[in-house]
This record gives structure tokens, C-alpha cells and sequence, in this order.
């Protein structure tokens, strides 16, 4: 048989296209082995370097792929210097933390944290844009903390019988061993200031090396956020000057027909001592050390106001507290270690939040300056 020009003329075409192609998957990798390159050495660079306070600053952390601040070891500043973006791994995903650091402080105005924690499946980000409370906290000094809870019902830990979906967000134990405690070593959420280098004086007092000492902290939260604002402080009392809860469940055997806390504890009757054990802050009132605001809308037609009456009752029953309250009168001239507002016409909002919000951040700064 005779030979097909067109066919030979089409398979020389075709490995010389193959050809051209290989050539530029060669060329391609040389350029992606240089960028990868390229980045590794300066992510080794960079770690040499240790922290310095440009890479925390405006959208330098901006994206999952951005390291883990919080938790590097090597970090010893005394706080963040800009607005600052960062994420946190959780259970395979990242979590966005967002810092906005307060303009306003100086001679006359100390810095301060504020952590504000969302209610369930609520943006992080609408405590600044649906109220005034991250601008009004700006003006007194505080650094605003938004952490990204999404489903969250900061429960200690994740229960078998909890719903898969909920089983996704962090808890509150997370909350604090991978988010707040690392920040320790900026001097944030810790009364010990940076750890590494005390120094007592002559007269016993003790100074840092640095003079980099605590930042009064403090916790905000509305819904669940306000249960998990409490626990927190329940649980780290050294961690914060005071916290505040709006809106919030204290105590869920008042709602053991809330799908809420079945779909997170599993049934009362099936594990009535989780209903009753550490995710229960009613009962664990006479552990109860920080200053707290509590406020609820007796309107309120998602978590009823029973909620806060029940656990401000427990408060003025517990000898323990008591004698707290009363020791805390006599250093505190402006402020009790508890203050609450019941408004009557209030419900489950961002209206209420927003007065609610701002009356905490008044109770907030009498602590300070008493």
C-alpha cells in the first residue's frame, strides 16, 4: 500500500505540537519550583526573624493559608499595633480572628480588650455592624477582638450525641486554649502581664523589664454568646476584669424542650448530668469571681427573660458570692461585682444589644477607674 501524504503530514504536526507542549510544562515547572523556592526561603527567613509588627498588620494575615499567630512562641509584644486578620485552625478549618485596635489611646486613655462573642449562627462581624459598641469601645481605649463562632453553643466539648453539623464550630474549650491563652504573651487576658521577664524591686513590687504589663480584658457576648462571655470568666477568672452577658441561657434545665441544647447534650432524660454539670452556669454560681453586667428583654420570645431572673436570684443566694460582692464594695466605690437591667418592652435584637452593649461598656469602665 501506498503511503498517505496528509497522514504523515498530520502525525508530524502532532508530535511536533506534543513536543511544544512538553517543552512548556518544563518551562512551567522550573518557574513553579523557583516560586516555591523563593517562598520557602523566606517563610524560613521569617521564623529566624521572629515577630515583627508589620506582618500583623492591615491584610498581611488575611487568608486561611497565613500562619497561626497566636500561637507562635516566639511572640512577646504587649499588644497589636493595627487592625490585624488572622486564622486558627479548628477541627480541619480555619477560624478568622479579626483584632481592630483602638485609635484613641494615649495619655489620657489606656488601652483595653474587648472580646465580643456572637450569638448562634450570627456574623461575628454585626456586633460592629449593627450597633455602636465597637465604635464606642474604640473611643474608651479598647481593642475590639471578633472571633468567627458561627454554630457555636460553647459547650466544653463535642458529645457524641451532638449533631453533626454542630459538632463543626468551636467550643469553648478551643475558644480558650487556641485563641485566648496564647495572647498570654502580648499581655492580653492574663493579670500576670509578659511572663518572661519579672522583676521585684526593693520595695516587693514587681515590674517587667519590658514595663510591658497586663491589658485589662474583658468578654461581651449576646444570645449563646452571652452563656459562653460567662463561662469564660467562670472559668479563667484571671483572664478578665469583667464580662457581660445579653440576652443569654444560664441554666438549660429551665428549657429541656429547647432543641438547642438537645441537638448539643442529647435528651434530659437520657443525660440529665450533662444538663446539670459544667455547661451550667446557675449551678456553678458560688465559683463566680468577675464583675458581671447582665441584661435581658422581658419581650424577649426566643430566650426568655426567666433566663437572667433566675440566675441573678442564684447569685444573691449564694454565700460565696455574697461575701465576693461584699469584699468587692469596699475596694469598688463606683461599681458592684454584679449589675443587671431588665427592660420590659425589650426583645431578641440588635436594637436592645446595641443599649444593652453600651451600658456594659459604662459598668466596664467603673471597674477600671475604681
Amino acid at each position: 500500500m501506498g503511503t498517505n501524504p496528509n497522514k504523515s503530514f498530520f502525525s508530524e504536526m502532532a508530535a511536533a505540537i506534543f513536543l511544544r507542549i512538553l517543552a512548556q510544562i518544563n518551562r512551567l515547572r522550573v518557574v513553579i519550583g523557583l516560586f516555591v523556592a523563593v517562598v520557602t526561603v523566606y517563610g524560613l527567613a521569617n521564623l529566624l526573624e521572629g515577630d515583627s509588627d508589620s506582618r500583623f498588620g492591615g491584610n498581611n494575615l488575611d487568608s486561611p493559608g497565613a500562619r497561626n499567630i497566636a500561637s507562635e512562641s516566639k511572640i512577646v509584644r504587649t499588644n497589636f499595633k493595627s487592625d490585624t486578620v488572622y486564622y486558627v485552625p479548628f477541627g480541619g478549618k480555619w477560624v478568622r480572628v479579626e483584632i481592630k485596635v483602638s485609635k484613641y489611646v494615649g495619655s489620657m486613655i489606656s488601652r483595653k480588650m474587648l472580646l465580643l462573642l456572637p450569638g448562634w449562627n450570627f456574623a461575628d462581624t454585626q456586633w460592629c455592624t449593627r450597633t455602636r459598641v465597637c465604635e464606642e469601645a474604640s473611643k474608651k481605649g479598647f481593642d475590639v477582638m471578633l472571633v468567627e463562632m458561627g454554630k457555636s453553643v460553647y459547650m466544653d466539648s463535642v458529645y457524641p450525641q451532638m449533631r453533626a453539623d454542630y459538632r463543626l464550630f468551636p467550643t469553648r474549650t478551643w475558644l480558650w486554649d487556641s485563641m485566648l491563652q496564647p495572647l498570654q504573651s502580648r499581655g492580653y487576658f492574663t493579670d500576670q502581664g509578659i511572663p518572661e521577664d519579672p522583676i521585684e524591686t526593693a520595695t516587693g513590687k514587681v515590674l517587667y523589664q519590658s514595663l510591658e504589663l497586663p491589658i485589662p480584658s474583658f468578654v461581651m457576648g449576646l444570645s449563646t454568646g452571652a452563656r459562653g462571655a460567662l463561662l469564660l470568666a467562670l472559668e479563667h477568672p484571671e483572664a478578665f476584669k469583667g464580662c457581660a452577658g445579653l440576652s443569654g441561657d444560664y441554666n438549660p434545665l429551665l428549657m429541656t424542650n429547647d432543641n438547642l441544647m438537645i441537638n448539643c447534650l442529647g435528651k434530659y432524660e437520657a443525660f440529665p448530668w450533662r444538663w446539670r454539670g459544667t455547661n451550667n452556669i446557675q449551678l456553678r454560681v458560688d465559683s463566680m469571681a468577675v464583675p458581671m453586667y447582665l441584661a435581658h428583654g422581658m419581650a424577649d420570645k426566643v430566650v426568655g427573660s426567666n433566663q437572667t431572673e433566675s440566675l441573678i436570684k442564684a447569685l444573691a443566694s449564694s454565700k460565696q458570692f455574697q461575701l465576693l460582692a461584699s469584699n468587692h464594695s469596699k475596694t469598688h466605690k463606683n461599681s458592684s461585682l454584679v449589675r443587671y437591667t431588665l427592660t420590659k418592652d425589650a426583645g431578641h435584637d440588635y436594637a436592645f444589644w446595641n443599649v444593652a452593649g453600651l451600658q456594659a461598656l459604662d459598668y466596664f469602665n467603673t471597674l477600671i477607674m475604681d
